[in-house]
């Protein structure tokens, strides 16, 4: 299985393949602070399910599995952010 934003539930369903539909007037800014809002979000249930399996109410397995996804989509987070920074470094090098 590719992982993808989309596949981790970063994209919202609306877009088509992590794109706005025609039309739709959201702010790139705001695509950026809701990829981060749900890292965070899956961070927190790693978290919370790490102690829920430490006080035995939840299972090992289905804890490493969401630390697992939280790693994966920060990993994802961190490479738009290096595209984006490189976009700018390239985009500041051009003669005007």
């Amino acid at each position: 299985m590719k992982v993808t934003p989309s596949a981790m539930g970063m994209v919202s369903p609306q877009g088509t393949q992590g794109l706005e539909a025609p039309g739709s007037k959201q702010e790139f800014s705001n695509v950026l602070k809701d990829m981060v809002d749900k890292v965070t979000q899956l961070q927190q249930d790693g978290d919370q399910k790490i102690y829920g399996s430490q006080m035995g109410q939840e299972d090992l397995h289905e804890a490493m599995l969401s630390l697992e996804k939280a790693n994966l989509s920060l990993k994802v987070l961190v490479q738009v952010r290096n595209k984006l920074v490189q976009a700018y470094e390239e985009l500041s090098r051009m003669p005007l």
